[in-house]
């Protein structure tokens, strides 16, 4: 089953004007419209009905031509779900490397200042009265 509302947002979301993230560089804004590569999509019969014959023959190939369309949707569907599914992980992967490397990039700074607040930090600011003089 094809998760049309999902890949409606998707499509909707790629489509946007708006500076998008990167897969491997190329920006997605970049890209609007998906499409299988994996998946065959057979030619329409030809119709030529000249008689009963010719009628029945045109409605034989059809059918085969429905059976032939109905076996292109589903495998369009699939491919789309496996690349929507392998989107989202990559997304999920990015994402997650991008907030690991800005923490350890804060925690670096933090402790590069931390390492000279004995030196240069006046005395401890606290709530406590001074002691008298």
């Amino acid at each position: 089953m094809i998760r049309l509302t999902t890949l409606s947002i998707v499509g909707l979301l790629l489509a946007a004007p708006a500076i998008a993230g990167s897969l491997d560089n190329p920006q997605i804004a970049d890209y609007s419209v998906w499409s299988s590569n994996r998946c065959y999509k057979p030619p329409p019969p030809p119709v030529n009905i000249a008689d009963a014959l010719s009628y029945n023959l045109a409605v034989d190939a059809f059918n085969r031509y429905f059976a032939q369309m109905k076996t292109f949707m589903d495998c369009v569907g699939s491919e789309a779900n496996q690349d929507y599914d392998a989107l989202r992980k990559a997304l999920e992967t990015g994402l997650a490397r991008a907030r690991t490397a800005a923490l350890t990039d804060l925690e670096q700074s933090r402790s590069a200042i931390e390492a000279y607040r004995g030196a240069y930090s006046g005395p401890a600011l606290n709530a406590e009265v001074p002691p008298p003089r």
